[in-house]
């Protein structure tokens, strides 16, 4: 038996020199280093802030859009993926509270007060955190309930969102990870520029196997729904377009968020 086709593999696989660039970018290396100035990394912190608010009301505009089953005690994609959703707005909000709290005791400014305030304080929006909030804002398609086919469902219509939250999080905790393994053995974290905020607090939590195992089932479900439809598909050329449709759907969402994670790392100078 052929192993089973994997969507989220081939995309890792796609633009594998700007998914590194996305992953691992001198940011990360500052920070791992512990080198990062405080207004550098208050002014990330502000954008990620930025980046959890979109984050929430798109998780709200693909709740919306997804169709659940009517059948009693059935559980399918479309339920997991709701579950899936509503712990990830649970742990953004956790998240968020986390920064004011961190923010707070080792010194760091998020921008908070007036929106003039948070202008002068942040600066302006970092590119990156503007090709994101696009990506949120496109989070359902702009396209018919039907399939281009004829009259049949649109498959999986919740693709393209769930492949939009599962790479943002997966260039996260790659990111996270890279930094956490180039992190210097010798050095102590009370040294560090940002007092130790990023390498005691941040770094661990982004770089966690809970964190790792809640992305990798986001990509579970996906390669698993994907595979169930092709296995539906009698022919082989038949699968083979339904493979090809699937791509032409997300290829390009997936490079434009690769694009928008590289850009959403402040550009520093060299250590």
């Amino acid at each position: 038996m052929a192993p089973q086709w994997s969507l989220t593999n081939h995309l890792l696989g796609t633009n594998s020199s700007l998914f590194t660039s996305a992953t691992q970018h001198p940011f990360l290396l500052a920070a791992a280093h512990g080198t990062l100035p405080k207004d550098t990394l208050s002014r990330w912190l502000a954008n990620d802030r930025l980046y959890i608010h979109s984050y929430i009301r798109a998780a709200g505009k693909l709740l919306e859009s997804i169709e659940l089953p009517i059948e009693l005690a059935t559980e399918n994609y479309e339920t997991r993926l709701v579950d899936w959703l509503i712990e990830a707005l649970v742990a953004v909000r956790r998240e968020e509270r986390m920064f004011l709290d961190v923010a707070g005791r080792y010194g760091l400014s998020l921008g908070l007060g007036s929106s003039s305030e948070i202008k002068t304080m942040m600066g302006e929006k970092l590119p990156g955190l503007i090709i994101i909030e696009q990506s949120f804002r496109d989070i359902v398609p702009n396209v018919s309930a039907r399939s281009v086919q004829g009259n049949a469902p649109r498959r999986l219509a919740w693709l393209e969102g769930a492949v939009t939250f599962w790479g943002t999080e997966r260039c996260y905790l790659d990111a996270w990870s890279w930094a956490k393994a180039n992190e210097p053995e010798s050095k102590d974290v009370r040294d560090d520029e940002d007092g130790g905020a990023l390498r005691k607090e941040f770094i661990p939590n982004w770089s966690s196997e809970g964190f790792r195992e809640f992305v990798e089932r986001l990509g579970r479900l996906i390669d698993e729904a994907v595979a169930g439809e092709l296995e539906m598909i009698d022919g082989e050329e038949e699968r083979e377009n339904l493979k090809l449709e699937t791509l032409q759907r997300v290829e390009a969402k997936w490079k434009t968020l690769l694009e928008g994670e590289r850009a959403f790392w402040p550009e520093i100078s060299n250590e």
